[in-house]
């Protein structure tokens, strides 16, 4: 039975059939549902989305011992891990629900070789030079995540010093646990820096920008020291595994940018 319905099927496959070169990513997966339980809906959903791209779109499947895997040093199973520069860009869990369009956009991105965001934040990331680990906690029923999740994605395209790990805060809760996330998107920038709720892309790239500083151990620049995050939305947590079959149906054309 198809994870999409037809009207989803048709926006899917006219995307990808735009894609002016291939999309070659991996998927990482443990065979036991024991160890991983959604690795199985994750693998379909790759299967899926591959028998819909033409060609256009691969997902190669390898388990977590692999040796493969072992150079790609996911934290996590299923772990989505996507064609970015220094493979730094990745989504831990399966991406259902609100989370299912960033996904399929971030494809686009890397077919095109191209980026939605604003020259200016775009001309920021690039200009980071020190190593960033980005953390996003999000859920399914997030309408505030994917917005975080997309601008991040980005910034990691385009800067392969910055590691963005979207984590599914329910289906995954270790870590979400370890940072007292109750609310997301929650945003953890290599522990120096925290964010609960969204923020648009011109505070999150000064975010990171702050994070770089205090990371030197140089002094934070006043216009950045100064910014007071009040994030505009965020949705509660809970704690609790839901079923992901059919999340995926509407999405492609019901998710809007806010840029």
């Amino acid at each position: 039975m198809s994870m999409f319905d037809e009207e989803t099927k048709e926006a899917l496959i006219e995307l990808f059939n735009s894609f002016p070169k291939k999309v070659t990513n991996y998927l990482v997966i443990a065979h036991s549902r024991s160890e991983c339980e959604t690795c199985g809906e994750a693998e379909k959903l790759a299967r899926e989305l591959m028998s819909l791209a033409n060609d256009k779109l691969e997902f190669k499947i390898i388990h977590r011992d692999s040796g493969e895997a072992r150079k790609l040093k996911p934290r996590y199973v299923p772990a989505w891990i996507f064609e970015s520069p220094n493979y730094n860009v990745r989504y831990y869990g399966l991406p259902a629900g609100q989370e299912f369009p960033p996904f399929i956009y971030l494809q686009q991105y890397i077919a095109t070789g191209q980026v939605k965001l604003p020259k200016n934040i775009v001309d920021e990331a690039k200009s980071i030079e020190t190593n960033l680990h980005v953390k996003i906690f999000v859920t399914p029923e997030c309408p505030y995540c994917p917005l975080v999740v997309d601008a991040l994605n980005q910034i990691g395209l385009v800067n392969g010093k910055v590691l963005v790990e979207t984590i599914e805060a329910v289906e995954l809760p270790w870590e979400a646990d370890k940072y007292r996330v109750f609310y997301v998107p929650a945003i953890i920038i290599s522990d120096v820096e925290r964010i609960d709720g969204y923020v648009p892309p011109d505070v999150l790239i000064k975010i990171l920008k702050r994070a770089e500083y205090k990371l030197r151990g140089e002094e934070v620049p006043e216009e950045l020291a100064s910014i007071q995050l009040v994030p505009a939305e965020a949705s509660t947590v809970e704690h609790e595994h839901h079923h992901h079959e059919h999340e995926h149906e509407h999405y492609v054309e019901d998710y809007e940018e806010e840029y």
